[in-house]
Formats: structure tokens, sequence, C-alpha cells
């Protein structure tokens, strides 16, 4: 548990906070509260569950965009950004940085996917076996990993982004 708290209170933190001010000096915040709760909660009871609810929500922007009216296109193409970006977050290779990357860096040497041989290299029953094996063991520890750090990466991020929606709210007040 020292590492989540580790990488919670430094590497999540900063990493989500950059995340949020990048998109939000871009696009504002055209996410609203409920949803960002929803979020929330998603990453918390489901967190392997996150990207299906970020493409849900991106699918149903989308179908609103298709009829909106000019003035509220812009908001609505924000909106998409927004939740294609939560999508993003939970896949390798789609950003610089992302929890998926974050896996990569801390996951076991064993269970690496360039060190379990491919099956065209297994000839052998015990070598199928064996690969069969550490297939097992890395969908294992992958989903532990996830379903332990997806939820403190986006309760950082779900923060932070309330953080600036309420700064973004004061501003327009005045």
């Amino acid at each position: 548990m020292k590492l989540l708290d580790q990488l919670s209170d430094v590497t999540y933190r900063d990493r989500a906070a950059e995340i949020v001010d990048r998109f939000v000096d871009e696009c504002r915040c055209p996410i609203t509260r409920s949803q960002i709760n929803g979020l929330r909660q998603i990453a918390i009871q489901q967190p392997l569950r996150v990207k299906a609810f970020a493409d849900h929500q991106r699918q149903r922007a989308e179908k609103k965009h298709e009829t909106a009216s000019q003035n509220a296109k812009a908001t609505l193409e924000s909106q998409i950004a927004f939740w294609k970006l939560v999508a993003d977050l939970c896949e390798t290779n789609k950003l610089p940085w992302s929890p998926a990357t974050e896996v990569e860096t801390q996951m076991p040497g064993e269970l690496r996917e360039e060190n379990i041989p491919t099956k065209a290299d297994c000839k052998s029953n015990e070598e199928r076996g064996r690969r069969k094996q550490l297939k097992s063991s890395q969908k294992q520890w992958l989903d532990a990993w996830n379903n332990q750090h997806l939820p403190e990466f986006f309760r950082r991020f779900c923060i932070h982004y309330l953080y600036r929606l309420g700064r973004q709210e004061h501003s327009n007040k005045e």
C-alpha cells in the first residue's frame, strides 16, 4: 500500500493537475459537476469500466452535436474532447503519460509483455502451459493494479477539475 500512497500523493496528484489544467486552458470546463461526480463514482466502484463510461458519454455528446444549434456546438465539441481524454487516460500509447503507462513502469519484469514468449515460440505443451500461466498472472496483476490505482488517479483528476470549475464559475460572476 505504500507505493499506492506515494503515487497518489505525488505522481497522480501532479499528473492529474497537469492534465486537467492543460485541458481547461484550451477548452474551459465543459463538464458539469454531476457528470464529474458520475465519473468519480464509476472510478471508485467499477474502475475497469471508466473507459466504457467515457466512451458512452462521448457518444451521447456526439449525437447531441449532430442536431445542436451553432451556439451549442462549441460546448459539445469540448465535452467530446473531455470524454475522449478520459478514455485515452485508460489506454496505453494514447498520451505521453497516463495511469495505463504508469502500469508499464511498475509491472514486475517477468510479467512484462516482452518477457512472455509468443505463441509461435512455444513448441511444447510445457512451454504453452508456462505462457498461459504467465498471461493469466499478468491479467490478474493488471486487474488488481487498475482496481487500486485508477480510483486514486481519477479521484485526484476529478478533485482538480472541480477546483478549476469552481474558479471558472467564480470568475464568471465577477
